[in-house]
């Protein structure tokens, strides 16, 4: 793996070389302005630069900006690019790394971002490699998105919490500490809230006061939308289904859980009390996973 390094911009030359980059990931239709991206670091946000050994281009980039939510400062992430072939190679999360200290050095507890629910591996990402939560869905979030990446389908978006100061996310950070395999939810007899059925999702119902559940989505969505695109509707809309109700029910997603075959799950549980507080507490429900389930084996995420 080569070495890489991250550099915080600070003027409109470094804002400038994210755009190459927001063009290769999401075509030029979703452009944020690098003007724009320099007021926006002058005013408290972040922009920082991931550079790979031997390219002089970025790699990767992350944006995020000052807001409040819950009568709460936290930081919005509004963007993470990384290029294709750097992908797996830890760029992201160093990335995610910086963010989180800039955060944390103005007092900032939760950063915050919105994510499309179906695509696994930024669910593999923000969940098992983060330590992030949702327990927030949006319908047709941003509208009508002609880019590559959402264009043909409504913008469905979870809203994804960071407890960016909690201990689980310190271990997340290291690698100490690792969500359940799939397999092992699924010995402990774990209820899908919504399953595959081959390709085409199975809805299993609602919740019924489970202390888990778990909530498939598809391998890769981007090529399930590419070769059946009213498959993937039927995918966004059992999924909206599926989260609306357990969300409404007081779950909360956790971890996202993968199989060795590819398959990949939510897995959700009640949440505590939501009065505004600090929304790491959320994860307290957690705990419930890392005993076991019933008293079960499912192993600890540790």
């Amino acid at each position: 793996m080569s070495g890489f390094r991250i550099e915080v911009a600070h003027d409109i030359a470094a804002c400038a070389l994210t755009v190459p980059l927001q063009e290769e990931v999401w075509s030029g239709d979703v452009i944020v302005p690098p003007q724009l991206l320099l007021a926006v670091v002058h005013n408290g946000g972040f922009v920082a630069l991931g550079y790979v050994d031997g390219d002089d281009r970025p790699a990767g980039f992350v944006f995020g900006f000052l807001g409040i939510y819950d009568y709460h400062f936290r930081h919005h992430s509004h963007m993470l690019a990384v290029r294709e072939r750097h992908r797996g190679t830890g760029l992201a999360r160093a990335l995610k790394e910086a963010q989180r200290d800039h955060c944390l050095d103005q007092g900032i507890e939760v950063v915050a971002w919105t994510m499309d629910p179906l695509e696994a591996r930024n669910a593999h990402f923000n969940f098992g490699k983060l330590g992030a939560f949702t327990r927030t869905y949006h319908r047709d979030f941003y509208g009508a998105m002609p880019d590559k990446l959402n264009a043909g389908l409504p913008s469905d978006r979870v809203y994804v919490e960071w407890p960016i100061g909690h201990d689980r996310t310190y271990k997340r950070l290291r690698g100490e500490d690792r969500p359940p395999a799939l397999a092992d939810a699924e010995r402990e007899g774990i209820t899908y809230l919504l399953r595959a059925d081959r390709e085409r999702p199975a809805p299993a119902g609602r919740p019924k006061g489970e202390t888990h559940l778990l909530l498939e989505i598809p391998r890769e969505f981007q090529e399930l939308k590419a070769k059946d695109p009213e498959l993937a509707l039927a995918w966004r809309l059992a999924a909206r289904d599926a989260f609306e109700r357990a969300f409404a029910e007081g779950y909360a997603a956790v971890e996202f859980l993968r199989g060795a075959d590819g398959r990949g799950a939510y897995l959700l549980v009640p949440q505590p009390r939501r009065d505004g507080g600090v929304a790491g507490d959320a994860l307290a429900g957690e705990a419930r996973v890392e005993r076991g389930v019933a008293g079960g084996s499912l192993p600890a995420t540790r």
